[in-house]
């Protein structure tokens, strides 16, 4: 790859980084970057062929506008899906937000396909020991002091692999999600702060493929917050009661199976 870069985009550089994780390692790309903008590219994914160009469209147009991201594709070995974290309503328009607004837009942005002025990046920076959720931590730091855009033209890919960095681990990812919503305290209210840690143990416990493991955080996103989430990102109604009424039966079922193993029923 750095072969096939270098002949056709002499100008770029390659920067070698031993044993960094993400958080580091774009640390380090965004203090040598010398352009007026920042985009972010993992090996794994791919931007699609006109997104600079359109982003920058963007921020011609919108001078006040801080970061432009938007809708993007899934690759599975289903096929590509189009996917979108958001509502038609935070789409095709300038969103300028503050408190528990600010945190849900940030939290919905992902980082393949964001684009942000270097001004408006200032010294903000990736939090090294919040991977894999740094990303998210600081779309949140700038959805919150200034504006953002969000384009519904699906401009970059992510191709969901078992091995990326970003996805190795769902526990680490929503264990680390729950450390960004104590660190924005100043943005989200008690009840704010609540609903997002019942969000984040359903979903933990949503994709957690052992029932034994996946209830107790179902019980604990009841515990947290135990109304309807809604307004939160991919929440399906009555998603979290049958979650728990799947995993119960499941649980039984595995529970009736091996006291038939062992002869006790």
């Amino acid at each position: 790859l750095a072969d096939v870069v270098e002949r056709y985009y002499p100008t770029a550089k390659l920067l070698r980084i031993a044993n960094s994780k993400t958080a580091r390692a774009r640390n380090v790309g965004i203090e040598a970057a010398e352009g007026d903008f920042i985009a972010f590219l993992d090996a794994d994914d791919y931007w699609h062929p006109q997104k600079l160009e359109k982003q920058l469209a963007i921020f011609v147009k919108y001078p006040e506008v801080g970061t432009v991201a938007g809708r993007f594709y899934h690759q599975e070995l289903s096929g590509r899906v189009q996917h979108s974290r958001a509502k038609l309503e935070w789409y095709e328009r300038i969103l300028t937000e503050s408190g528990a607004r600010a945190f849900l837009l940030g939290a919905m942005m992902w980082t393949g396909v964001v684009m942000v002025r270097r001004e408006t990046l200032g010294e903000q920076r990736f939090i090294t020991g919040l991977e894999p959720a740094e990303d998210r931590d600081l779309w949140i730091r700038l959805a919150a002091r200034s504006a953002v855009y969000l384009m519904s033209e699906p401009l970059a890919t992510a191709v969901l692999e078992a091995n990326g960095i970003s996805r190795e681990s769902i526990s680490r990812d929503c264990a680390k999600m729950l450390e960004v919503v104590e660190r924005h305290r100043n943005l989200l209210s008690t009840v704010a702060r609540r609903r997002w840690r019942a969000y984040i143990c359903y979903r933990w416990g949503a994709l957690e493929s052992l029932p034994r493991k996946a209830l107790p955080l179902m019980l604990q996103s009841f515990l947290h917050w135990p109304f309807p989430l809604v307004g939160l990102p991919a929440m399906q109604s009555c998603g979290r009661v049958r979650r728990m009424i799947a995993l119960s039966k499941q649980l039984s079922q595995s529970v009736i199976l091996r006291n038939v193993a062992e002869g006790t029923i």
